[in-house]
């Protein structure tokens, strides 16, 4: 086992094993890492691509990937900046041009991974998010659409003539879960995917930062039979058969979907183990979430934990402002579940100013698990807004009750409305 170092100035053709003789590159930290090694990142310095780490050699010898030195914490990021040139842009029609995002003649930043599927821009700060999925579609400044090359942007001019920084967040998750994975003290920003997702046993996220993120179009071009407009982008994803999970004392901000989900199908191993705690979510779609499907029995959550953590604006936010299901934007989301089992404790939180509700239910079961249990929290809501919502097929009533559970064991407390 070695401890790697990793700086923007470095060499990849250096050992790596000193601050003095660094690598520079993502790609040669996925090349050359084995099981049970150290990657130190130095603070100040971004760097682009998706890490893809080996699994820990056990829980005592984790892949570590942390930081070095003083300053900001390094930046993880798959964003990618059009070079300062309107050559770059090629005019295709009519106040339209064109980017081609398989070129890196074009483009900085990730030049590693080339796919473009775009979840969103962010110009001069700002992302625009206005996905079109006809090209016919584009009609307004900033609109884009993909095929598999070019992203076309509806645009009055040049693109270059409005800014000299236009990045694209295209469809690169930043890190893939593994087993026996440890991270602490890095950003991950900018990608139209997930910030870290997949399967793992035995995973620790700590003082970590999650922004910008989401918005590419989830699978193919034909999904369940239709034609696919679902986008997605998840900050920490869980899949099924992940165990012992910990993220704490981390940061969410302006992601598509959600902060934290725990969800997938075909579940076979219980999320068991799983601690969420101590974190700060703003300005995202919904913070917390689970949905699960597989027909096996007592499979589903065991011991499962969302605790102390500041949940804050959740749906105002530009994914709320991109999604075609706006009513989802809500603190805590319960998705379809299949598996029977939903051992999970949301205690003393803050959930403060949620668009629609503090939990939302739809899909699958008509009812609200009663072994989802929440407690303890303090709760800041609108008046009127309901605390607890219900989407198509789900019992009013469950839903009533629930709220009526929610406003007995919590600190409710009412506001002014706002938009």
């Amino acid at each position: 086992m070695s401890i790697y170092y990793v700086a923007a100035d470095g060499c990849d053709n250096a050992d790596g094993l000193t601050p003095e003789t660094a690598w520079r590159t993502i790609s040669k930290v996925n090349e050359a890492v084995s099981g049970g090694d150290e990657i130190r990142f130095r603070c100040g310095d971004t760097f682009y691509g998706s890490v893809n780490p080996p699994a820990g050699e056990d829980p005592e010898h984790p892949t570590m990937f942390c930081s070095y030195g003083s300053g900001n914490k390094p930046v993880i990021s798959q964003y990618k900046t059009v070079k300062n040139d309107a050559s770059a842009w090629e005019k295709h029609d009519e106040n339209v041009y064109k980017l081609d995002l398989t070129d890196i003649s074009k483009f900085d930043g990730n030049i590693t991974e080339l796919d473009p599927n775009v979840g969103f821009m962010k110009i001069s700060g700002k992302i625009y998010y206005r996905k079109c999925f006809h090209y016919e579609e584009i009609s307004s400044q900033w609109d884009f659409y993909c095929d598999d090359r070019y992203v076309y942007v509806y645009s009055d001019k040049n693109p270059a003539e409005y800014s000299d920084d236009i990045k694209f967040a295209c469809n690169i998750r930043c890190m893939r879960f593994t087993n026996n994975i440890k991270v602490t003290g890095i950003v991950f920003r900018g990608t139209g995917g997930h910030g870290i997702n997949g399967v793992t046993v035995g995973a620790y996220i700590s003082d970590c930062e999650f922004h910008e993120i989401g918005g590419s179009r989830l699978g193919g071009l034909e999904r369940n039979g239709k034609f696919n407009t679902t986008r997605y982008g998840n900050g920490v994803e869980c899949w099924s058969n992940s165990s012992n999970v910990t993220v704490e004392n981390c940061k969410f901000s302006e992601i598509y979907d959600v902060a934290i989900t725990m969800q997938g199908g075909n579940v076979v191993k219980n999320w068991e183990n799983m601690y969420f705690v101590n974190n700060i979510m703003w300005n995202c779609t919904q913070c917390f979430e689970i949905w699960s499907s597989g027909k096996l029995a007592d499979t589903g959550f065991v011991n499962c934990h969302f605790e102390k953590n500041i949940c804050i604006d959740s749906g105002f936010c530009w994914g709320y402002e991109a999604r075609p299901n706006k009513g989802v934007s809500t603190h805590l989301l319960i998705y379809g579940l299949e598996c029977p089992l939903c051992d999970i404790t949301v205690k003393n939180n803050v959930f403060s100013h949620a668009r629609i509700a503090t939990l939302y239910k739809s899909g699958g079961i008509n009812m609200i698990p009663k072994d989802y249990k929440i407690y303890d929290n303090i709760i800041l809501c609108p008046e009127k807004q309901p605390i607890a919502a219900g989407g198509e097929n789900i019992d009013e009533k469950s839903v009533k009750a629930f709220e009526k559970m929610i406003s007995e064991n919590n600190s409710v407390y009412r506001t002014n409305s706002y938009n």
